[in-house]
């Protein structure tokens, strides 16, 4: 289950390993608003235990004063984390790669070593001699 590993990783993110229940649900609230990105990571972690128990499996603890991670749960959890394709850095998306590699742009600048078709000057001299037609 996802919210299992969710509640794990932010036990081992409290001081001692434990937190109230309160302060459990307020940062399962935070972390489920935060973006798609930490909901994908915590599925994908999840789908590697789909039958994951933390309290039968002792991997949290639970008393008057809240919830504990145990040792085991750190160990599960460094396992279940341990270097795979969510942790590794993301490679560049292929367009971001294929722009990254691509040409300079510059827009607003015209380049003086820019090559532009010879104009032959009589023509332009002829065109600015004609008269202007005026329409009848």
């Amino acid at each position: 289950m996802s919210i299992q590993v969710a509640i794990l990783k932010i036990l081992v993110s409290h001081v001692g390993g434990k937190a109230t229940l309160d302060s459990l649900k307020h940062d399962l609230a935070i972390l489920s608003s935060s973006g798609d990105d930490w909901h994908a990571r915590i599925k994908r972690l999840a789908s590697r235990v789909p039958e994951l128990d933390i309290f039968s499996n002792r991997y949290v603890v639970r008393d008057v004063e809240g919830w504990e991670i145990t040792s085991a749960g750190r160990e599960f959890l460094r396992a279940l984390e341990a270097i795979t394709q969510d942790n590794l850095p993301s490679a560049p998306a292929a367009e971001t790669a294929i722009r990254a590699e691509g040409k300079l742009i510059v827009v607003g600048h015209r380049f003086k070593s820019r090559v532009r078709p010879q104009r032959d000057p009589e023509q332009s001299t002829l065109a600015r001699r004609r008269p202007i037609r005026e329409p009848h």
